[in-house]
């Protein structure tokens, strides 16, 4: 008689790496700029219709950012590869908004509030960049039963390429079990 073993949640679910640790704290950093960026761009009076629009345009701008850097913070220990991906993106967006702001900012076109100097915020987003491509976090949000897709699959994968499809996706059983 053999016996029957209960599957448990610990057993069920991945361990996440500690390094992903790092990459909460580097998303935090991201809302904490974000968040401090609405307390900038947010003034009372403004002198022209202008800078209103531009004002309400960034805050609507700064709240999805917020938004998706929430849902990314909040994804990491899930272990899906949709997690993985939108703390890529998050980040890398993060990089190209700062840049945008910066220029625009220096050539006066617009006032965006705090900005971090794109060298600054180059390190931290350099840092998440490679703990997310790291083997052990790619294998952590690789689906079960399949085996971590090689790099260039992660690369496609952030532009909406399916990283794994139907047809590789099959469950082999042994001769025993059929």
């Amino acid at each position: 008689m053999s016996e029957y073993v209960k599957p448990t949640r610990s057993r069920a679910r991945k361990k996440m790496p500690r390094v992903l640790i790092v990459g909460e704290l580097m998303l935090t950093l991201v809302l904490f700029r974000y968040l401090i960026n609405f307390t900038s761009i947010v003034s009372p009076a403004e002198s022209t219709v202008w800078r209103m629009i531009i004002n309400f345009v960034s805050i609507l701008f700064m709240l999805g950012m917020s938004v998706l850097v929430v849902r990314a913070i909040l994804g990491v220990p899930s272990a899906r590869p949709q997690s993985w991906r939108s703390v890529v993106r998050s980040s890398i967006l993060l990089f190209i908004s700062n840049w945008l702001l910066s220029v625009l900012d220096l050539q006066g076109i617009i006032y965006s509030g705090f900005i971090m100097s794109p060298e600054l915020v180059a390190v931290p987003i350099i840092i998440a960049e490679i703990i997310m491509f790291l083997p052990s976090v790619r294998k952590f949000y690789t689906p079960p039963f399949t085996d971590t897709p090689p790099l260039k699959s992660w690369l496609l994968y952030l532009i909406n390429i399916p990283m794994i499809n139907a047809e590789s996706y099959r469950l082999v059983c042994s001769e025993s079990e059929e």
